[in-house]
């Protein structure tokens, strides 16, 4: 199998960066601030374009990419070593610790999630073939949204990321089009519906047999759905290189601007007084200001290196090797 990597997937993992940048600054900042209770508090609080918008929109596009990209690994692992689950598993537990470190300045981070469901669910997802994978990852979405608040819906998402990969979903994305284009018009139609129900008070049903609703986390996914496949489609016009050079460079060094994202909130927000939610200006101005200090350091980082720092590490772990990092030596095996 060739290592090349999926551009699309590059660009709507950047994209999707940027949409959780706009909400940690709630989730690290602000709600804190005004809800000291814990993790959770406040989120129906949040300004109407945060939480109709972004809230639990871009979460469950990076869920799924993590699960893409842990399917992808898996399959080309498959090419270099005769036991790739070990290998999968030692990644997940790397993950596992890094995400456990970086509870410590921003607690509810989803790493250390992402590493415990991936070892829970992706290695014994693992043996089941794509179709199964993408099929019981759907069941796991609708039985767990319905008894787990927002985190609810992380396994089922992340299964059916690592069914997609081993489909080889990923790859064929911009040569279905129409089906991107259906997919797009159901999940917008079906996300504009719930807001416009939302918005001029109209019942909405709760769909749910459990004490959570998923009505709003299935419109949530929708929007999520419908930003990713509208994404796709935006790459098939001249609009492509400019978003290519733009995100590409930020969704391959995704892990590093995450983690990066959260020093630069916790340093950024003091300064600009951000602490309610009527800061909503210099939230943007501090959001804005990230994006755009990313978008260039990783395109001047990945000028350099092959990988981006947390990458790098993350692979020499997961490999138990150090791996080259330089890009003008040869490519080691």
């Amino acid at each position: 199998m060739t290592a090349r990597r999926i551009g699309e997937l590059d660009v709507v993992r950047g994209f999707a960066l940027c949409g959780i940048h706009a909400v940690n600054v709630y989730q690290l900042v602000v709600l804190p601030e005004l809800y000291p209770e814990g993790i959770g508090y406040g989120t129906d609080e949040l300004p109407a374009l945060i939480r109709h918008g972004f809230h639990q929109r871009f979460l469950p596009i990076f869920t799924l990419l993590f699960g893409v990209s842990f399917g992808i690994f898996l399959l080309r692992a498959g090419d270099r070593t005769r036991r790739p689950r070990l290998v999968l598993a030692r990644r997940l537990v790397t993950l596992a610790a890094l995400g456990a470190l970086h509870q410590l300045v921003h607690p509810g981070e989803v790493l250390l999630v992402y590493a415990v469901m991936g070892l829970l669910m992706l290695l014994p997802g693992s043996f089941l073939g794509g179709s199964w994978a993408v099929a019981v990852g759907a069941v796991l979405l609708l039985i767990g949204g319905q008894f787990i608040p927002a985190y609810g819906v992380m396994p089922g998402l992340l299964l059916i990321g690592f069914g997609l990969a081993a489909l080889r979903v990923p790859e064929g994305m911009s040569r279905r089009p129409g089906r991107v284009a259906l997919a797009f018009i159901v999940s917008a139609v079906a996300a504009g519906g719930y807001l416009l129900a939302v918005g001029n008070g109209i019942p909405v049903p709760s769909l749910s047999l459990g004490w959570i609703s998923l009505t709003g986390q299935l419109a949530a996914l929708c929007s999520g759905l419908a930003y990713t496949t509208g994404l796709v489609l935006l790459l098939r016009t001249p609009l492509a290189p400019v978003l290519h050079r733009v995100l590409a460079p930020m969704g391959r060094m995704s892990l590093s601007n995450y983690l990066a994202a959260t020093a630069l909130i916790l340093l950024g927000a003091p300064p600009l007084g951000i602490d309610g939610f009527d800061d909503a200006p210099a939230i943007a101005v501090l959001v804005v200001g990230i994006i755009a200090l990313e978008a260039v350091w990783s395109t001047l980082w990945l000028r350099r290196f092959r990988y981006g720092p947390a990458e790098w590490a993350w692979r020499c772990v997961t490999w138990w090797q150090v791996v080259d990092i330089r890009r003008d030596t040869p490519r080691t095996a």
